[in-house]
């Protein structure tokens, strides 16, 4: 009968192969834990019921667009040396005439769509014929959505814009 064969390194070749997977083990905890204390992407708290009402979302979309009115935005930076991120908001609203809209009150909010900075509040004041504006300190640089609703008492106009702010 022959000798059996034995390799100086066949105990250690077991434990190579253990030794290959404890690196991907290692990796796939790290990247679990990542995933679990990071943030989860939500915007709403209430996402499904968000979801649900889009039909009034739609009907409020056709009401504004019966009423023919139009906005022009602008949106300039208005820095400080001890305010850097300031921008001055300018709307000039017409009717579906072409005629400058005054007595509105226009009012809402910029909010940072991609780090969940707070809301600034807008509330802009009629400064001419149909034309409103206000100056907005934001926390920081970067991009920034602009969502306002002007109202005369009975309608509603929603006025939406991304910018970037200095």
């Amino acid at each position: 009968m022959l000798p059996a064969l034995h390799h100086p390194f066949s105990r250690w070749i077991p434990w190579v192969y253990v030794a290959v997977f404890i690196p991907v083990i290692a990796v796939n905890i790290l990247l679990v834990h990542l995933a679990l204390s990071s943030s989860t992407g939500l915007v709403t708290d209430r996402a499904f019921d968000t979801g649900q009402d889009y039909n009034s979302v739609i009907a409020a979309g056709a009401r504004q667009r019966a009423l023919g009115w139009q906005a022009a935005i602008d949106v300039q930076p208005a820095s400080q040396a001890d305010l850097p991120h300031r921008v001055s908001v300018m709307v000039a609203l017409k009717d579906s005439a072409g005629n400058p809209l005054t007595g509105l009150t226009i009012a809402g909010r910029l909010f940072s769509p991609v780090d969940p900075q707070p809301d600034v509040a807008a509330t802009l004041v009629e400064t001419a014929g149909g034309r409103y504006r206000t100056v907005l300190a934001l926390p920081r640089a970067g991009q920034w959505e602009l969502q306002l609703v002007a109202t005369d008492g009975t309608a509603q106009y929603a006025i939406q814009q991304r910018l970037a702010a200095p």
